[in-house]
């Protein structure tokens, strides 16, 4: 009667039971290994200043910071010694490595939120009587993370910051920086010419 039915019920229930206790499991981990990236890639090698330059006529300019530069060659400098005013920047006459660039690229790439790039070491002096401070360096964000340092050409000395991200600074940012020198008419330059030449460092560090 009814009372058989429910003893094969139950006994049903119970060998389903059984079944769900016999298990087996392993396992293995995954491993996640992620390195620290901070690079900096910079692709000019000289800023030539050549006011000897006969290839250039003097009208040939570079915009840095919305202002336009003239191009240092001999056509411009007899002009600028001719002209009313004392002082006068000048753009490089021509800048080695950038593909025809008037500045040079500069490159970061790094997984670090906060990062600076400036100017760490300047080996060299520029002989009188001009000096290093006679060079002005600007720099110019073109896309990527962080803010120049620079809101308009700056005279140029060691750990000078030119671009840095305070936070968010992932990924790859690009940055334009920019040389201009200084000339004065006062200047007394030696009946043989004058010639110097610096080296300039760059550092990208974060903390």
């Amino acid at each position: 009667g009814d009372g058989m039915k429910r003893k094969k019920l139950l006994a049903l229930i119970t060998l389903a039971a059984g079944l769900a206790l016999a298990q087996a499991t392993d396992n293995h981990t995954v491993t996640v290994n992620i390195p620290s990236v901070l690079q900096l890639a910079i692709d000019a090698t000289d800023f030539a200043f050549n006011f000897g330059d006969t290839s250039l006529n003097g009208s040939e300019t570079v915009t840095v910071g919305g202002t336009s530069y003239t191009k240092a060659s001999l056509a411009a400098y007899t002009a600028f010694l001719d002209g009313a005013s004392t002082t006068q920047d000048f753009a490089p006459t021509s800048v080695t490595g950038t593909g025809g660039n008037d500045y040079a690229t500069a490159t970061v790439r790094t997984n670090r939120g906060q990062w600076t790039v400036k100017i760490d070491a300047i080996a060299g002096t520029l002989p009188p009587p001009l000096s290093n401070g006679r060079l002005k360096v600007f720099a110019q964000k073109v896309s990527g993370k962080g803010t120049s340092a620079t809101s308009s050409p700056t005279p140029l000395a060691a750990n000078t910051p030119l671009f840095s991200a305070a936070s968010s600074g992932p990924g790859k940012s690009v940055y334009r920086i920019y040389y201009l020198i200084t000339m004065d008419q006062n200047d007394d330059i030696p009946l043989s010419g004058y010639s110097g030449s610096i080296t300039v460092n760059y550092l990208l560090t974060s903390p």
